[in-house]
């Protein structure tokens, strides 16, 4: 699936000129590919950039439309996103100023090859420094004679990027290559696992080899006697050839902690080798999984790729044109609340350290703290996504958009079920809760099921944004297998209603494509929950009928045997319902059951700022969690209009995890129940003997002689923190929030027993 850099409609513009600021990584000649977020109606098809100052002749940029503006009546179609390759000379790190402005495409031609695949081979052609080299992927052997299939994702005189598909029955591969036109090459080999069953990982990486004068490794010159780097202790590589002209090296390396380098210069003969992994290792590989090796030649001077291969080079635009592609709003100005300023970088921070390193590198769980490594566990579903690429291109911490890029490349590689049979669904989030036990007891990384599960399928909305954001068409693939998936598969009705959520993100597809077909799916899966309504316009996770008078229920198992409306479950109804409303506004009981969620939600918070889990009257009281609840609840408001009682709702969320910060530096968690912490009981299933009714139970007791818990909490409890915050101060001060709780409240008790 290629993109279309094609040009079909020449309009003369005359759009003033779009500015923009690179922060260089580096100083000296410099290539800079950033995918520039455009105006509706800026550039058009048969056009290209001007940049000034700098490249002059429109030759010298570099430009590949990646997406559209929806088609407009008598409007001709404009680019939303496009990839914008130029060089650049930056004489210091201080941000440079750019201007550009669409002109004629003039047809300027093609880069001329730095690399090249001999197809039958899979060996490579490396042309760079004015030095040949020669890279074959380190692989299992092919079985297939089938020939390869090569595709061109984009070309113009100043890059090339093309994949070379090679089918196999058992370990199919692709060979992509990028390129340059100041001598920069990355070189990456996907390969994939057919094997049956939750297998590991054979030799895989590169191997390059041809003339060479000099070789070092790590700042030490190699000679005829073998030199060695292992990437297990997180120590990134350095290589440098020919006296130092250009280097090698391999950008995520370090962070997956596996495999090593081993190289030898032998008659003037280069043999590197590059492993990113070595069977020995025993390397996680799933069916259908894919494992990848990348491998980047460059200048020495340029400044090294992100681990998810973007460019360093830092990207600064007008805040507005963020908001008016994603809706976004403008950056959150705290700068008269030096607290809140703290905190809100602070929850930035906790999301960069929710990325996991190893064999699950990109994976995104959990917070464990600052100077903790994320969970080995996390629930595998990529719906928080969308909230870091915002957060990221808001705040301007481009960390934040490399490290959801980087989720997306690791839920396409491992997260995806990509069989034969139901393709494209998202794997269950860990086999251990399937009461399966991992291979060899390995409990070191988190194995998937080898099938699709429908109500993990969701954020594949993210996808789009990363395709935007990188160009890479694995990210249209991995958006449409999801979204047909979801098409065929996956229903908000009886077993998982929860499934209404995705709703949100054929909406945000909607938006972004203006393809009605994903207005189709939403109004779909809401008209599957509607047939399943029970009391008051509300509904249970089973979509059964709410049980009007359930026992005491402390777990799930009890909850689905009694089913109750559940708020970690319903909630799910205010992402993307609220918006389909605003859409199709005459749909029967659509703008009720917001409602009805919106008033439930607020009914049955705790007063302390959280909810309850799983019943509204369970001993599980989650404080960290219930950022995300505020979120729905936002959404929900846009929707119909502000209620003090929603903003109160929100408003305690905020309070808890506010004041608990100012006095931890820590995030709000949960609740100790009082029966465990003073040694009533010592399981939660006691408490059914204890409490025959949830109304038997008095929650207040938690506050007294319950214990509140702070640090860990899962990544809904971060990524959303800062919008909440932002459209809160839309609405009420922020002296709201910064002053202390008033005595004798519940949070005020607890917070008093720290």
């Amino acid at each position: 699936m290629g993109v279309t850099c094609g040009l079909v409609l020449l309009v003369m513009t005359t759009a003033a000129p779009l500015e923009f600021t690179i922060t260089p990584a580096a100083t000296g000649q410099q290539t800079v590919r950033v995918a520039l977020p455009l105006p509706e109606g800026f550039l058009h098809a048969r056009e290209t950039l001007r940049i000034r100052p700098g490249a002059t002749a429109p030759g010298k940029v570099g430009v590949c439309a990646l997406t559209w503006y929806p088609a407009r009546p008598g409007k001709p179609r404009s680019a939303r996103r496009a990839m914008v390759t130029f060089g650049a000379q930056f004489a210091n790190s201080r941000p440079a100023h750019f201007a550009a402005t669409p002109v004629p495409d003039p047809a300027s031609g093609e880069l001329r090859a730095t690399v090249r695949v001999d197809t039958k081979q899979g060996t490579v052609m490396l042309l760079t420094a004015g030095t040949m080299l020669y890279a074959r992927p380190i692989a299992p052997p092919r079985t297939a004679t089938a020939p390869p299939r090569v595709e061109v994702v984009e070309s113009n005189a100043q890059y090339r990027w093309e994949r070379v598909f090679y089918p196999d029955e058992v370990w199919p591969r692709v060979i992509e290559l990028r390129c340059d036109a100041r001598g920069g090459i990355v070189a990456i080999a996907h390969l994939q696992n057919h094997t049956p069953g939750y297998g590991r990982a054979p030799d895989f990486g590169w191997a390059v080899y041809g003339k060479a004068a000099s070789l070092s490794l790590d700042g030490q010159p190699v000679g005829e006697t073998p030199a060695t780097h292992g990437f297990a202790e997180g120590k990134p590589s350095e290589a440098r050839l020919q006296g130092g002209k250009f280097q090698f090296y391999h950008p995520s390396a370090d962070l997956k902690r596996r495999g090593a380098i081993e190289a030898q210069l032998v008659d003037r003969g280069l043999d590197y080798r590059y492993y990113a992994c070595r069977e020995a290792e025993r390397v996680p590989m799933q069916q259908g999984s894919w494992r990848r090796a990348e491998l980047v030649i460059s200048p020495a001077g340029f400044a090294r790729l992100t681990p998810t291969l973007r460019s360093p080079h830092k990207l600064t635009v007008d805040p507005k044109l963020w908001d008016q592609l994603y809706g976004v709003g403008l950056p959150l100005d705290l700068s008269a609340q030096p607290e809140l300023t703290k905190l809100a970088q602070f929850h930035r921070d906790a999301i960069l350290h929710c990325q996991l390193e190893g064999d699950d590198w990109g994976n995104v769980s959990g917070y464990n703290g600052l100077t903790h490594p994320a969970s080995v566990f996390g629930m595998n579903r990529l719906n928080h996504g969308r909230s870091m690429f915002e957060e990221g291109w808001l705040s301007g911490d481009d960390r934040l958009v490399d490290e959801a890029v980087a989720w997306c490349d690791n839920f396409y590689d491992q997260s995806i079920w990509w069989g034969d049979e139901q393709r494209g669904g998202t794997r269950y989030n860990n086999i251990l809760a399937m009461n399966q036990q991992p291979p060899d007891g390995d409990r070191s990384y988190m194995w998937r099921s080898n099938s699709s599960v429908s109500f993990c399928t969701k954020g594949f909305d993210c996808f789009h944004l990363a395709y935007e954001e990188t160009g890479d068409p694995r990210f249209l693939e991995a958006r449409e297998a999801q979204a047909a998936y979801t098409e065929q598969h996956v229903t908000a009705g009886l077993n998982y209603t929860r499934n209404v959520g995705i709703a949100d993100d054929f909406l945000h597809l909607y938006r972004y494509t203006g393809d009605r077909r994903y207005v189709d799916d939403a109004l779909k899966l809401f008209r599957d929950l509607r047939a399943c309504l029970s009391t008051g316009d509300l509904f249970t996770e089973g979509g059964t009928p709410i049980d009007p008078d359930p026992p005491f229920i402390f777990d799930d198992t009890g909850g689905y045997q009694h089913p109750f409306a559940k708020p970690y479950i319903i909630g799910y109804a205010l992402s993307g319902l609220p918006e389909l409303s605003r859409i199709l506004p005459g749909e029967p009981k659509l703008r009720d059951v917001v409602r009805a969620v919106a008033d439930f939600m607020v009914d049955s918070q705790d007063p302390l700022g959280g909810w309850r889990y799983p019943h509204p009257r369970s001993q599980g009281l989650i404080l960290s969690q219930a950022v995300e609840h505020a979120w729905q609840l936002e959404q929900a408001t846009e929707l119909l209009g502000p209620d003090e009682r929603y903003l109160d709702t929100i408003e305690r969320v905020l309070r808890q995890q506010v004041q608990g910060w100012l006095q931890t530096g820590q995030i709000t968690g949960g609740v100790t129940p009082w029966e465990l912490k003073t040694g009533k009981v010592k399981t939660y299933a006691e408490l059914a003997q204890l409490y025959p009714k949830p109304r038997d139970r008095d929650p207040s007791r938690d506050y007294t002689e319950g214990e509140m818990t702070f640090g860990g909490c899962p990544i809904e409890a971060l990524v959303y923190f800062n919008e909440v915050l932002g459209w809160y101060l839309q609405h009420r001060p922020a002296a709201r929030l910064l002053a202390p709780p008033e005595p004798g409240s519940p949070l005020a008790i607890m917070l008093a027993e720290r």
